[in-house]
């Protein structure tokens, strides 16, 4: 994807995946979390976007428990699913 420049990425995703990213691929990685400071129920900024993704995932059956033997067929599985979520939305 070499128009891709800026990800969003959960919390939970925040030490790791930031360092594996930027060497692997080069891209900007942003944090979608709530300010220290605030308290209670603060919408966050497109955090709504990577829920709906995993929501997405949600549907799909080999995603359900993490039965991938390696990293690699794991992210294979993951391409495979978003490929046929989008596939069938252009197609309706």
């Amino acid at each position: 994807m070499p128009d891709l420049q800026k990800i969003t990425a959960d919390n939970g995703y925040k030490i790791t995946f930031i360092d594996y990213v930027i060497k692997e691929y080069k891209w900007e990685v942003e944090i979608a979390q709530k300010p220290e400071s605030a308290q209670g129920f603060i919408p966050q900024k497109n955090r709504w976007q990577v829920e709906r993704s995993f929501g997405w995932l949600n549907f799909k059956r080999r995603l359900f428990r993490d039965v991938e033997k390696t990293v690699e067929s794991a992210e294979a599985m993951l391409e495979i699913a978003y490929l046929s979520i989008f596939l069938n939305r252009i197609t309706k």
